[in-house]
């Protein structure tokens, strides 16, 4: 694949989801104005926020790339067990390591909207649109042009990158984020690998940012968005994870790169073969 196609193609599967979200939050705001139950307008806005992010990733992949969504790891819809199992016990275990350092849960403050929305559309739908995007199309297609190395960074870092964006955050904390952000990225990499397939490090991703992001957030101030959030004492940003919080502290990213570690040869190894017998 060309250069040109490549780049173009990665940058327009970006496109897709901006479009998608767009369409899906203007629905919320839309039936939302109507009064339509909040619940009901939440869970069709992120219900469209993946399905038109699908279908205009494959109506860029078959007209514009010309080539099977399976080539960029969209296949049917198949979860592997295992996966499902690291999907509940990373966010679990790292939730847990925190839990023994001095803090409080706080169930309260929190605005119950704000927790629906990161539940349905922050959360679960959000991980499996940046899935298809990031471990989907852009890591593929840099794979078919280039090598395994730069299918696996180069997605990583952008996604990281991405997360800087409307934050309001210092050099440390923006240091720790793209060293985390960069990690989980090659986490979802190679768990893609492993089976050529998005959906697997789509429900690893989903679940991830369930746990530790909508339902039990570990924060250094309780979270609007959070059902309950556990309030750590430490003041040490290598613990906290700094502004952005613990998805980029020192225990989530040795989670991280112990996953990393676990998958790493046998998802190389699997995703060669994979596009090797594609074409």
């Amino acid at each position: 694949m060309k250069t040109s196609k490549t780049i173009l193609g990665s940058l327009l599967s970006i496109i897709c989801l901006l479009v998608a979200q767009f369409v899906s939050q203007f629905l919320i705001i839309l039936l939302n104005k109507c009064h339509v139950i909040y619940l009901v307008s939440i869970t069709l806005g992120a219900i469209l926020y993946v399905v038109i992010t699908y279908y205009l990733i494959q109506l860029m992949v078959k007209k514009y790339l010309k080539i099977n969504l399976e080539k960029v790891g969209i296949s049917k819809f198949k979860i592997s067990f295992k996966w499902l199992i690291v999907a509940v016990l990373l966010p679990v275990l790292v939730v847990g390591i925190f839990l023994i350092f001095k803090g409080k849960i706080v169930n309260t403050g929190y605005d119950m909207e704000n927790v629906i929305f990161n539940i349905l559309y922050g959360s679960l739908a959000a991980g499996i649109v940046e899935e298809l995007v990031f471990r989907g199309v852009i890591l593929n297609l840099l794979s078919m042009r280039w090598n395994y190395l730069i299918s696996i960074l180069v997605p990583s870092i952008i996604f990281a990158s991405l997360h800087i964006i409307s934050r309001n955050l210092s050099l440390i904390s923006i240091i720790q984020l793209m060293v985390a952000g960069t990690l989980v990225g090659v986490m979802f990499s190679l768990i893609e690998m492993s089976q050529h397939s998005v959906w697997n490090n789509a429900i690893v991703h989903s679940i991830w940012n369930l746990i530790t992001s909508a339902l039990f957030a570990v924060s250094v101030t309780p979270k609007n968005d959070a059902l309950f959030t556990y309030v750590v004492k430490s003041k040490n940003m290598l613990l906290t994870g700094g502004d952005f919080g613990m998805e980029s502290s020192v225990i989530a990213i040795i989670g991280y790169i112990i996953v990393i570690l676990i998958v790493y040869k046998a998802g190389i190894e699997a995703h060669k073969f994979s596009q090797d017998k594609l074409g």
